[in-house]
């Protein structure tokens, strides 16, 4: 991954950079499907307060997943 085995900032900061564009792509079906869940819900007389946070706070544990695997 690193030339060097003590990489400096700049090469850890680019290997995460690559990273996290990788997976970006990855994570969008994450991110549509809670802003559908809050469109949903403020659809279905929710306040748009509690639809935001529902929305976030399934977001929230979906990404925690996510990055635990």
């Amino acid at each position: 991954m690193f030339g060097n085995t003590n990489p400096s900032i700049q090469e850890m900061r680019e290997t995460l950079a690559l990273s996290l564009m990788d997976n970006a792509e990855l994570l969008v079906p994450l991110f549509d499907a809670a802003d559908g869940m809050r469109a949903d819900l403020v659809k279905r007389g929710w306040s748009a307060n509690i639809a935001e946070y529902l929305a976030g706070s399934w977001l929230a544990a979906m990404l925690a997943k996510a990055g635990a695997a």
